[in-house]
């Protein structure tokens, strides 16, 4: 169920985690509660390299969490909907955009999108999405950025609220992302190197 509290027009920040390991645990989950109790309301659970047991179980602490901040708990990856988890919505992959029917999943929750490129976005515009992510829009340390320039041409071309991701730091950037089309900015290593140690 979507959390109708919550206003997607009126969010511009949007934590994404780092990878989980047992050894990062307590630096993990406290972030998280930093984020949450200096009112960042969308969080997204993304961890490739865990059992799916262990992800449903993290998933669900970071629900109940989220659930008792009012915020909305995301989802990584259509593969990781259907393992009992309570969440708000689901990031579908760029993999997922383009190789899902989604004429043929329920919309219970949120649809927020991974694009890179036209085809994508025009997905995303087709199926009602509620929310892109567009990346990478500055260099990463695995990626080469795209530039404000592309990142206009792509939002510009959304129908629903865009996100910029890659490489940002939202106190730099967040009236660029505005400037150019954008609502809001997704990150994992500015969020997480921001909320440790509060």
């Amino acid at each position: 169920m979507q959390n109708t509290e919550l206003k997607l027009e009126e969010l511009n920040k949007y934590y994404i985690t780092p990878e989980y390991t047992k050894k990062n645990e307590k630096l993990f989950f406290e972030v998280i509660d930093n984020a949450l109790k200096d009112n960042l309301k969308i969080i997204q659970f993304r961890s490739k390299n865990i059992s799916k047991e262990l992800y449903k179980k993290i998933a669900s602490k970071i629900s109940d969490k989220c659930e008792n901040n009012k915020a909305l708990f995301i989802i990584n990856g259509y593969e990781n909907y259907n393992k009992d988890i309570s969440c708000r919505g689901i990031q579908f992959t760029a993999k997922d955009i383009t190789n899902l029917d989604f004429s043929k999943i329920d919309k219970n929750n949120y649809f927020f999108g991974s694009c890179h490129n036209e085809n994508e976005v025009d997905i995303c515009n087709r199926n009602n999405f509620d929310l892109i992510l567009l990346s990478p829009v500055k260099d990463t340390k695995d990626k080469s950025g795209f530039g404000w320039k592309r990142f206009k041409e792509l939002a510009s071309r959304s129908s629903t609220p865009v996100f910029a991701l890659g490489g940002l730091n939202f106190e730099k950037d967040i009236h660029e992302v505005e400037e150019k089309g954008g609502r809001g900015i997704a990150a994992t290593s500015y969020f997480y190197d921001l909320y440790q140690d509060r």
